[in-house]
């Protein structure tokens, strides 16, 4: 049965997996987004924000 006490913000508690994912897309932005290339700055921002939202909602 699912307890709303137990669900934290938007509806989701994160687990240990899910907070590693959030930290390495953060480190991947913070790295890629002074990077003098677009494609590197707009690439990685995509990416971490791609795996930040499958990581905390799709479940896998």
């Amino acid at each position: 049965m699912f307890s709303f006490a137990s669900a934290g913000p938007l509806g989701i508690s994160p687990t240990s997996d899910q907070l590693i994912i959030v930290n390495l897309s953060a480190i991947l932005v913070a790295t890629t987004f002074n990077a003098p290339q677009k494609v590197l700055k707009w690439g990685g921002l995509i990416v971490a924000a791609v795996t930040t939202t499958c990581g905390l909602w799709c479940g896998h």
